[in-house]
């Protein structure tokens, strides 16, 4: 995916664009966008919106459920930096990779994810790497 240059955006604009991507009752936490791509974070996954083609008329939707995050990183800008960096590691694809603005709010993008991190542990049938127990699934 590489490293995006992305600002933040409201909730509501990734909604007015691509609400027709979320599912009843989904909320949007967190927007980003570039020129053309997005990137959400909802209260069930995360979803990049990769925008194609020279009209941008294609466009590729990649749900990322918060179960397939295996890591992330969030390097906060420096005094002298203008953006801060988010890196979100999938089991099974190529990490996803972005920056963001200097006065992006990533302590609490870091509480989202983190949050979500542990209740996929916490959750039944999984063991204490996040990987399903195959003697409890049943």
């Amino acid at each position: 995916m590489g490293i995006l240059n992305q600002t933040q955006t409201t909730p509501q604009g990734f909604v007015d664009n691509h609400g027709h991507a979320l599912v009843e009752g989904e909320e949007v936490y967190f927007a980003f966008r570039t020129i053309r791509d997005w990137i959400a974070f909802t209260d069930w996954r995360m979803i990049y919106v990769d925008v194609q083609g020279i009209l941008g008329n294609k466009k590729e939707y990649l749900t990322v459920p918060y179960r397939s995050i295996t890591a992330f990183s969030i390097t906060s800008a420096g005094k002298i930096d203008i953006d801060a960096e988010i890196a979100v590691f999938l089991s099974g694809h190529p990490p996803i990779e972005f920056k963001v603005g200097k006065f992006t709010n990533t302590e609490a993008l870091q509480k989202l994810l983190g949050k979500q991190y542990v209740d996929y542990i916490k959750a039944p049938n999984h063991d204490a790497e996040g990987s399903q127990d195959a003697s409890k699934a049943n």
